[in-house]
């Protein structure tokens, strides 16, 4: 597969952090990734093509890009001292297992130009139990390190898919340290509550990346109230009364 990095600007951002959000279960991934773009104001500075990529472009402010985008935060100079740069990557379609391999390495190849060390991947899977919680896991050896400012519980042993699970094994090739969020959510429906739930643990892994989670809740709660009313719950039969 030939997939063409294009640049839209050469951005002058210092050792990035980087945050990889393509579709999951819920949307999760891209749910949080396009918060953080849209509430940070984030410009697009480089983007992937590619003939096996979906032909499609997105538009935004009359301008079209590629499927898989590359958004950047000069977190620095809006926090001060305690900020961080920030490069956000997602997009609205999953690559096919044949895919992302490819689609790993020229992101890897891009973000290391950038200086990145620090890669997290935000993972949504299928919700089993409502007291499913976030795990994650890591690679690399600063890995450790960002496990626990995450104050998330660890994956020791599991399979992770996708690009997540490539940029696993792939991301310390490249000098990353490597985190993966894996988030359990509602595979049926996209699932903003999920998505609002790795705000947090994103925020005490990057210093001065802050956004308020308030419309991830509020739109998760619409959503049930539309559910409610579409599919209401079912009498118990036990306590209905005949007469």
């Amino acid at each position: 597969m030939d997939i063409r990095t294009v640049r839209y600007s050469v951005p002058d951002l210092d050792e990035p952090s980087a945050i990889i959000g393509f579709p999951s279960s819920g949307l999760v991934s891209s749910i949080a990734a396009n918060y953080y773009v849209s509430q940070l104001k984030m410009p697009v500075i480089a983007g992937l093509s590619g003939p096996d990529l979906p032909p499609y472009c997105f538009l935004s402010g009359g301008n079209a890009y590629p499927p898989i985008r590359m958004y950047g935060y000069k977190g620095k100079v809006r926090r001060g001292k305690k900020g961080k740069d920030v490069v956000v990557c997602l997009s609205e379609y999953a690559p096919k297992p044949e895919q992302c391999y490819e689609v790993v390495q020229s992101l890897g190849e891009y973000l290391r130009s950038l200086g990145t060390k620090e890669v997290i991947c935000i993972e949504g899977v299928p919700r089993m139990s409502p007291e499913d919680s976030i795990i994650a896991c890591g690679s690399g050896p600063g890995s450790t390190d960002m496990l626990r400012k995450s104050k998330v519980p660890v994956m020791d042993s599991g399979m992770i898919r996708g690009t997540s699970g490539v940029m696993m094994y792939e991301g310390p090739r490249y000098g990353f340290d490597v985190m993966s969020l894996i988030v359990p959510a509602n595979q049926s429906i996209p699932d903003p509550g999920a998505a609002a739930s790795i705000i947090g643990p994103i925020s005490r892994i990057i210093p001065g990346l802050k956004v308020d989670p308030d419309m991830l809740f509020k739109e998760a709660e619409e959503i049930d109230k539309r559910l409610s009313i579409k599919f209401p719950q079912e009498p118990d039969s036990n306590k209905m009364i005949y007469g």
